[in-house]
Parts: structure tokens; sequence; C-alpha cells
């Protein structure tokens, strides 16, 4: 009997084993918490490029991008980190003030929490996508997700919906190990890539100077 590598199923296997193999080499280079952010930043620039040309290598392509996003995803990451751990810290500082006196700054912290949040959200995929130097890619990074606010909601959405099938269905969980992230990276990618197609072009803060993701291909 002859196996039909063009009929479906054998397509679809195929690219399961890809993103599987793509997960697990993401999951390694992010394990040491600090290069989550050239780990994102490659993740992202690899699934741009897959939307391009879906033959490409998607392990080797990684690998080439992680080596090439690191130190700008790496200061990022960094910066980032330290910002995260500013907001829990000041939330958590207010939160125990029990009087009036505390409200103001505690609702400044919650803004902040939601600043951070959509900066999160954005500065690794802008890093992959568009060429830019740190300042201006920060500066994207908070200006850009409330003039494409359906595409930030949609991305939110999206790791609300992963994170909870996560934390309540066991079998998502172990799912997630295998594969799951880089589905989920290749969903919200799609939506970025919406996103940057529709918003990109108006002003100065969404102007283009070179699309990384496709660069040398």
């Amino acid at each position: 009997m002859k196996f039909n590598t063009e009929a479906p199923f054998w397509q679809f296997m195929g690219t399961l084993a890809r993103f599987t193999g793509l997960n697990a080499v993401a999951l390694v280079t992010m394990l040491p918490v600090v290069t989550i952010g050239p780990a994102q930043a490659a993740l992202y620039s690899t699934l741009f490029a897959y939307d391009k040309n879906d033959d490409i290598n998607l392990v080797r392509e990684y690998l080439r991008r992680f080596k090439r996003e690191f130190k700008q995803g790496f200061i990022s990451g960094l910066l980032l980190l330290a910002l995260i751990a500013a907001v829990l810290f000041g939330l958590g500082f207010w939160a125990s003030w029990d009087t009036d006196l505390a409200y103001a700054p505690l609702i400044v912290m919650v803004a902040a929490a939601v600043v951070t949040l959509v900066i999160a959200e954005y500065i690794f995929a802008l890093q992959a996508r568009f060429a830019n130097p740190l300042p201006r890619q920060w500066k994207l990074a908070a200006l850009f997700p409330w003039r494409a606010f359906g595409c930030t909601l949609a991305l939110i959405g999206v790791d609300i919906v992963a994170l909870g099938l996560a934390l309540f269905v066991p079998f998502i969980r172990v799912l997630m190990l295998i594969f799951g992230l880089s589905w989920v990276f290749y969903a919200k990618s799609l939506i970025l890539l919406w996103g940057f197609r529709k918003y990109g072009g108006y002003g100065e803060v969404e102007r283009t100077t070179y699309v990384n993701a496709h660069s040398g291909m």
C-alpha cells in the first residue's frame, strides 16, 4: 500500500511535526527566563516568514533568527521584566494600605499595569517585523496598540483563551507543552500581520523602515 504524502491528513501531520519541533526549541531557549525576549522575537519573526512561505524549515529559521534578534530582544526583555516587577511591587504596596490616600496611586498603578500588558503584547512582534532603534521600538509598542485597538483586544483574547484552557483543562496543558505555544503564537502572528497592514501606514508612529521578518530570504 502506498502512502499519499500529498493527502490532507499527511500534510496536517507534517505541519504538526514541524510546529512541535518549533515549540520544543522555543521552550528550551525560553528556559533561562532572561532570554524570553529574544525567544519571542525569533518566534514571531519565524512565523511571519512562515506566513509568506510555508515551506521554510521552522526550527532552522528560528535558531537563525534567535541569534539575529538576541541583542535587542535581550535588552527589551530585561527592561520589560523590570517594568513588570515595578508594577507588581507598586500594586502590592498600595493595595496593602487600607486608606483613602492609597486610592489615587493604586489607580495609577492599575493604569501602568494595563500599559505594561499592551507593551508586552507588541514589543517583540514589532522588533521581529520592523527594524527600529530601541527607543523607537518602545515608543511604537506603547502607542500602536491604542490605534490598533481591535487588534490589541484580539491578541489579549487569544492569551485569555489559551491561558484559561491550559489552567483548567489538564489535557490542553500537556498539548501546550508539546506544540501549543507555537500554535498560540501563530494565531497571534496572523492577528498582528492584519493589524500591521491595516494600521501600519498612518502617521509617524506606524511608519515602517525595514521588514526584518523577510530579510535574507
